[in-house]
């Protein structure tokens, strides 16, 4: 090697989405680790040299930087240990075209570069970044496909009646992927719908069954032991009472098909349950709740600890829902009303991002009692939870919450969550050995009541900045997405004009000639309303219908940036 060439540090970093594998004596990432090893040797005579760190993530989506390797490798380049980060595909590294960018920040800021062994382009160009984005696009292209293609297969299957797994019934087995009926089980299926209807309520058939001895069914967990074979709850109970499964049926989002599985409940019984039920309403009241909204009833209090329930006031047809001070406890003190969604937006993204934060996860562990291999699956599955929190249904969403928060206090200028450290850990299924803290996590963020055109929000100031407040709106960036969506049909039909192809999808032609605009805003415009930095001002609305200059600059201006 020519010693007057500079010594280049080069990190490899490898990953693979799933643990399938993993415990083969050499598996993918092994494989992946020697393919850039190679590499790197190939390019001595540039000075090149692998570290000897290795920087590993086994079972992480390249979705979300919250990966234990990742954030080593990003924390040795912010120090300036390396030089090049070599990957075996550039997907390896990232499949989401957001975190790109913020890895792309941090290395050019330290002179960094990044190298895919199995794709050439030089990113150095306006060519290369060009090629390099599209490749990232069709990375997170391909991630979600394969979403909506699992999610489409169960739902075709499902309606074909097939049983897709999950926690098994009381009063079924599992033989070759199939529900078959349990003759004991289900004969104490039909005795607790029995019972109900002697009973006066669901609490009090708690009581009956908890004297009677009757048990949960005891499910196999995936990594080893048991859980289950304990005494019913109102939740298990609630379940179990509106389990249609029981009537030989699938259910998939509400909708119920005919399943392959033979029913075990009689039809008279079903439907002598269900009239009770809806008549005492589940959790003891006959008030229909709005089933997007009244997560947090039962969890939250003001600032001087006086709990808050769910109330709403309507205007013509629309209902909008708070959480406020009951009349009777407020005494001398001024009442408290929080609009519910901006409260229930907030605790659940406050509540994703400390699950998708491995060292956040890890404060709330009591030190010397998990291994490395617990650790990172407590993490695997946090960050998993995370995930579903910001998509899952009513029901589920107001477990999770339930299960992992010890409770929600809303003051003036800050909304405090306190985590329940066990719970959280119990919703996980966490190894029973691994212990939490005594002390539970807190979770502090500054929020300011703030009009909003005629509303009045709760919002969480940005981060980076104290006398700008800012709020990620949703609406404004489907925009951004939909004026990209109009450019590349004009792309692929040349020969069309924006209102052939309206014409064609039955779509308003001003509007999309509006939204067709949008496509040539000012690239740190485009960013600031991804990241939240946009005027407070600055509506979908005002976005759809302003007048803009083609200069970015007169943009800002006109959009209020500046």
């Amino acid at each position: 090697m020519d010693r007057s060439k500079k010594l280049v540090r080069c990190a490899i970093y490898t990953r693979k989405s799933t643990e399938d594998g993993l415990e083969q004596e050499y598996n993918s990432l092994d494989a992946q680790y020697d393919a850039c090893t190679a590499y790197a040797l190939s390019q001595r005579h540039e000075g090149w040299t692998v570290t000897k760190d290795r920087y590993d993530d086994g079972g992480f989506s390249g979705g979300t930087l919250e990966r234990p390797g990742l954030k080593r490798l990003l924390a040795d380049i912010e120090a300036g240990k390396v030089d090049i980060i070599l990957l075996y595909k550039i997907d390896r590294l990232t499949r989401s075209l957001s975190d790109f960018a913020k890895i792309v920040e941090i290395l050019d800021r330290k002179g960094a570069s990044f190298v895919s062994i199995t794709q050439s382009f030089n990113t150095t160009t306006s060519m290369g970044r060009l090629t390099l984005n599209m490749l990232l696009s069709f990375a997170q292209f391909e991630r979600e496909v394969t979403g909506e293609r699992i999610r489409d297969k169960i739902y075709a299957s499902k309606r074909k009646g097939i049983w897709m797994g999950g926690p098994v019934p009381l009063g079924y087995d599992v033989i070759e992927r199939k529900l078959v009926v349990n003759e004991p089980e289900a004969e104490q299926v039909r005795k607790i719908m029995q019972l109900y209807l002697t009973a006066n309520s669901v609490p009090e058939l708690v009581q009956i069954l908890a004297r009677n001895g009757s048990l949960t069914k005891v499910q196999q967990r995936k990594e080893g032991g048991t859980k289950g074979g304990v005494h019913f709850k109102r939740g298990n109970l609630y379940h179990l009472l509106s389990n249609r499964i029981y009537r030989g049926m699938t259910v998939h989002k509400g909708e119920a098909f005919e399943g392959e599985h033979e029913a075990i409940v009689p039809e008279e019984l079903w439907n002598q349950v269900q009239a009770k039920l809806a008549k005492q309403g589940q959790g003891g009241s006959s008030r229909k709740v709005s089933p997007r909204t009244g997560v947090l009833a039962g969890l939250i209090h003001d600032g001087e600890g006086r709990a808050m329930v769910l109330t709403h006031t309507q205007k013509g047809n629309r209902r909008f829902h708070y959480y406020a001070n009951r009349y009777e406890t407020l005494g001398d003190s001024a009442a408290s009303r929080v609009n519910a969604r901006d409260i229930e937006d907030i605790v659940v993204e406050q509540l994703s991002q400390t699950l998708a934060s491995g060292n956040k996860v890890q404060n709330m562990l009591l030190d010397g009692t998990y291994t490395s291999e617990q650790l990172h699956n407590i993490i695997a599955r946090c960050n998993k939870l995370a995930t579903e929190l910001g998509t899952a249904k009513y029901t589920r969403k107001q477990e999770i919450l339930r299960s992992a928060l010890d409770g929600i206090d809303v003051y003036d200028d800050r909304v405090v969550i306190r985590v329940d450290n066990r719970g959280l850990l119990n919703i996980i299924r966490a190894d029973s050995a691994v212990q939490p803290t005594k002390v539970n996590l807190i979770i502090e963020r500054q929020a300011i009541r703030l009009r909003r055109g005629k509303a009045l929000r709760l919002v969480i100031p940005a981060p980076t900045s104290e006398s700008n407040i800012q709020m990620r709106d949703e609406k404004l960036i489907a925009l951004i997405v939909e004026s990209r969506m109009v450019v590349t049909q004009l792309t692929n039909n040349p020969n069309k004009s924006i209102p052939t192809l309206a014409a064609e999808q039955g779509r308003c032609r001003v509007r999309m000639m509006k939204v067709a605009k949008l496509a040539c805003l000012a690239p740190d415009i485009v960013t600031a309303i991804v990241e939240g930095r946009q005027p407070l001002k600055l509506t979908p609305g005002k976005l759809l219908t302003a007048d803009l200059p083609l200069d970015w600059a007169d943009q800002k201006r006109v959009l209020g940036f500046v």
